[in-house]
């Protein structure tokens, strides 16, 4: 799970647009790579059980990413399998496109059981995360790492790694950002304290600068959750928060995380009871089951902190769950109970979740592959639930977070980076950004501070071959984090798929209830055609958008007629799923006053299933467009940058991909635009200020 440390806002803005929806807005400022020329972060390619234990995944991985004062911290492995050293890389972000620095560590990878250290095997563990934390207090990082449940007999001297800095070493300048700054490697955070046995560990800043540490002592279905503070000094004895350790048939351990949220310290996780691998489970369900949550106010730093449950009522530590929900003190939901498809229902291994700063909370869990969404307002009594929407695509569950009065998902959706929304309380999902760029990434981590979004990811190279594919690129996006208003929908044209004015003979209508008005375009074969004809009361320039179901292809296509102006294929968004429909957009599309047609022609057969048109208006005939013999654009195409040529003062752009993604906007200076980091294709580039517009098909080559 990943920290969070998000302020309190007043909300001036709200005021001043009392009664007007605003939706998030989530703006890429800046992608850079993480690792340097020739390097990458270890990945474990090849054969599960022969090259790597569990997952191939170990960077990014766990609490990696820490952000605090305007510079970014992150941990990785050192990629191949040959090399293994613990990384640590910083980045200023108050200095635009500055450089990471990187300090490797003598530290390897001591691999499954520490065969790769001891020379007995060659198998990777993706357990053996490496957690990140700055105290500013003193300015001190603090890395635990590279373990899994190990003994200090096994791995003397690797049971329990700690890396922690000289004081005021995490700011300095970068030139003397190296490993002199780090105390020698321990195997303890304070001594005398037992540290064996440990897996998963975290780091929590509160908003003192003072940490928690968190990790699991024990196994799966077996291990208790430790905690200890550290106030600038030294850290305190461990603590137990969560007693895993019982008598059958409570035996279990916790699947989760914590967050500093809002001034409060709150936990969310389900549970693995210790006979949940078999079909006599303990509780009915097979591998992880129900939703967990409670808080404290304040910052925890013994037992005796008082903690609450979803319902303020005080309970104390440690957390002693029950199979019984009627006993268990901090239970809030049985997702298998209610959307378990199996005779033992099983969920993924930890839930996504967050609590709003009005205290909403929100969970998503996979049931049975399939993604299953938890909600109450600080108001409501009970938690309301909804199964699918915009979440259903079963290999695919992000991580949620929250900013203002908004919830967000973080997810990879075909190797892109996806973010979609919902106001808190509800789950009324919208995508509000794409990932558009020519890299695709196998996996992630996230952190949010304030109004930014950092997405820490490794690219998928597609080489899954043991010494060449396990070193891979590491990459850093950065967004900023805002609110606009909702577009005013009342002048937009609807029109439903299955109601068309004439189409090819064999057309097939589907039902499905998450469709507009239940009702889609099934089957739609090669060379197949729905035409609509409609009347338009407000002519002027409009936006085309399509909202249709494509699952599997990366490459459906239609030709697309309107008003006798053709676009020719049109790249339909992916959506993963048959029952998704997104959006797919043509700006700039002239409507006339009356009737008016546009002809849907499939070029891809069975790729995508239409389900409704809409015109949304941008501008009426009313308003002055610019006349094009007075601005002109070139060359078109280029490698990225165009002139922009013109008497027009005040000119703002905007860079629109095929599928109405926004990717770039901003004020024109010095007559240049310069888009030499998208990727080449087909765009559209919209100029214009308060009273004018024009739109312009560029192509960067």
């Amino acid at each position: 799970m990943k920290k969070f440390y998000l302020i309190w806002i007043l909300c001036f803005f709200s005021f001043l647009n009392w009664g007007q929806e605003q939706q998030l807005a989530a703006n890429l400022e800046e992608l850079s790579e993480v690792t340097g020329a020739g390097e990458g972060g270890l990945f474990f390619a090849g054969t599960k059980d022969v090259n790597y234990r569990f997952s191939q995944r170990i960077s990014p991985h766990g609490d990696c990413v820490d952000v605090v004062n305007g510079y970014a911290f992150v941990t990785w492995y050192k990629g191949g399998m040959d090399t293994r050293n613990l990384m640590l890389s910083r980045k200023n972000l108050s200095v635009p496109n500055s450089s990471w620095v990187t300090i490797e560590f003598p530290h390897q990878h001591v691999g499954q059981n520490g065969e790769l250290l001891n020379g007995t095997g060659i198998r990777g563990d993706s357990h053996n995360t490496a957690a990140i934390g700055i105290s500013t207090i003193d300015n001190t990082i603090h890395i635990i790492y590279d373990m899994h449940a190990y003994t200090a007999a096994a791995l003397p001297n690797d049971f329990f790694n700690y890396s922690v800095s000289l004081a005021n070493a995490a700011f300095v300048p970068d030139a003397q950002f190296n490993l002199s700054l780090f105390n020698a490697k321990q195997n303890y955070l304070k001594i005398g304290q037992d540290y064996e046995r440990m897996t998963y560990p975290m780091i929590h800043r509160a908003d003192d600068g003072s940490l928690i540490a968190r990790y699991r002592k024990g196994g799966s279905g077996n291990g208790d959750i430790l905690m200890a503070h550290y106030n600038g000094t030294g850290w305190t004895n461990n603590w137990l928060f969560h007693d895993g350790t019982l008598p059958l048939p409570n035996r279990n351990n916790m699947y989760g995380g914590e967050r500093f949220l809002n001034g409060k310290f709150y936990s969310g996780f389900s549970i693995r009871y210790s006979t949940n691998n078999d079909a006599n489970t303990s509780n009915g369900y097979m591998l992880n089951s129900g939703l967990y949550y409670a808080y404290t106010n304040g910052i925890p730093q013994n037992q005796s902190t008082q903690w609450y449950d979803v319902d303020d009522n005080p309970i104390s530590l440690p957390i002693v769950n029950n199979i019984d929900p009627n006993l268990d003190p901090v239970q809030i939901a049985q997702p298998g109970d209610d959307y378990g498809t199996e005779t033992n229902p099983r969920s993924n291994s930890d839930p996504a979740w967050t609590v709003t700063e009005n205290g909403a909370i929100h969970f998503v869990q996979r049931v049975d592959n399939r993604n299953v969404h938890y909600y109450k307002l600080a108001t409501d009594t009970n938690f309301s639930s909804n199964l699918d929407v915009l979440i259903p695509h079963p290999s695919v569950r992000g991580e949620i977070y929250s900013y203002m009065n908004h919830v967000f998902m973080v997810e990879l959706l075909g190797g892109k980076v996806n973010i979609k929304t919902t106001l808190e309380g509800e789950n009324d999902w919208k995508i509000i950004y794409t990932n558009t760029d020519a890299i695709n990434y196998s996996h992630f981590d996230a952190f949010v501070e304030g109004d930014k979004l950092y997405v820490y990811l490794m690219e998928n190279t597609g080489n899954n071959t043991p010494g060449v594919g396990d070193k891979r690129p590491l990459y850093f996006m950065e967004f900023t984090l805002s609110e606009e208003d909702v577009t005013d929908t009342t002048d937009n044209i609807s029109l439903e798929a299955e109601d068309f004015t004439t189409a090819s003979t064999d057309i097939n209508i589907g039902t499905n209830p998450v469709a507009s008005g239940g009702e889609y375009i099934d089957s739609f074969s090669s060379n197949q055609f729905i035409e609509h004809v409609f009347e338009v009361t407000e002519a002027g320039t409009y936006d085309f958008i399509l909202f249709a179901a494509n699952r599997n292809r990366d490459d459906s296509i239609m030709d697309i007629e309107i008003n006798e102006t053709l676009f020719d294929d049109v790249l339909i968004t992916r959506t993963f799923d048959w029952s998704v429909y997104l959006e797919t957009r043509i700006p700039d599309i002239t409507l006339n006053l009356g009737l008016n047609t546009v002809r849907l022609t499939q070029r891809r057969s069975l790729s995508s299933e239409p389900d409704k048109i809409e015109f949304e208006l941008i501008a009426p005939l009313s308003i002055n467009e610019f006349d094009a013999q007075n601005i002109s654009v070139y060359p078109n195409p280029s490698h990225g940058v165009f002139n922009i040529k013109s008497k027009i003062n005040n000119l703002e752009y905007k860079l629109v991909s095929l599928h109405g993604q926004v990717l770039e906007k901003g004020k024109v200076s010095q007559n240049i635009v310069d888009f030499s980091k998208i990727a080449k294709g087909l765009y559209f580039l919209e100029l214009y200020n308060e009273a004018n517009r024009l739109f312009k098909k560029i192509v960067i080559k």
